[in-house]
């Protein structure tokens, strides 16, 4: 991928302990991080997900044109200390950006055709190298998972993004029609298998995310 490819930018927040009833209060964070990202340039589209298993935890999603234009953003001190130190306030923080290396025709962070209903699910899988893994081993096995996920009823699309921060670090962001859809292949035997595979050339980790806002979309999901 080339440095003006498309890129995404991963940050994933657990509320902290003497903050884990605040979750509206990181929504209402979220909200003005959205207005302040609007005004940027390059900005494609952001997205906030909330865990629907575990509330307390939040991801936000943020495609932009390129590295570039991240870059400008991020590193940005005053834009850090007005919008997203409210962030580091309530929660703790890991964040992975990086090139799109598959579903490329959703580049825009659309996740597949048309843009997902305000009933969409996340699957948000989390992959970290092993030391000495072959990183093209995994990638293969890894949507040789992918070719069997896309053949359910309910899959929308997904990308698999590479981390320029850390090179053995991978997220597979994944886009449900709703937890009814995706639920049944994360728990079956297939799946299951897959990740055993995959346990060969890296930790894997995953979880399940309903979209609270999204910028692709007019509406919130309540």
């Amino acid at each position: 991928m080339s440095e003006n490819s498309p890129v995404v930018a991963v940050a994933h927040f657990v509320l902290k302990e003497k903050h884990k009833e605040k979750g509206a209060e990181f929504e209402k964070a979220y909200a003005k991080y959205k207005e302040a990202v609007a005004a940027k340039d390059g900005l494609l589209r952001t997205v906030l997900l909330r865990g629907i298993e575990e509330p307390g935890t939040f991801v936000i999603l943020t495609w932009w044109r390129d590295a570039d234009a991240h870059r400008t953003v991020v590193g940005d001190w005053q834009f850090f200390t007005a919008v997203s130190s409210r962030f580091v306030y309530l929660a703790t923080i890991t964040s992975v950006h990086g090139p799109v290396l598959a579903g490329e025709r959703a580049a825009d962070g659309l996740g597949g055709p048309g843009v997902p209903s305000a009933d969409a699910a996340v699957a948000l899988t989390v992959c970290t190298l092993r030391e000495g893994a072959d990183r093209r081993a995994f990638e293969g096995s890894f949507l040789g998972h992918l070719s069997y996920v896309e053949g359910h009823e309910g899959f929308l699309g997904h990308q698999l993004v590479h981390s320029h921060r850390e090179t053995g670090a991978y997220v597979d962001i994944g886009w449900w029609d709703g937890p009814q859809s995706c639920l049944p292949v994360l728990r079956s035997p297939r799946t299951a298998a897959d990740t055993e595979a995959l346990a060969a050339h890296a930790r894997v980790e995953g979880g399940l995310y309903r979209a609270v806002v999204d910028s692709a979309r007019s509406e919130v999901a309540v």
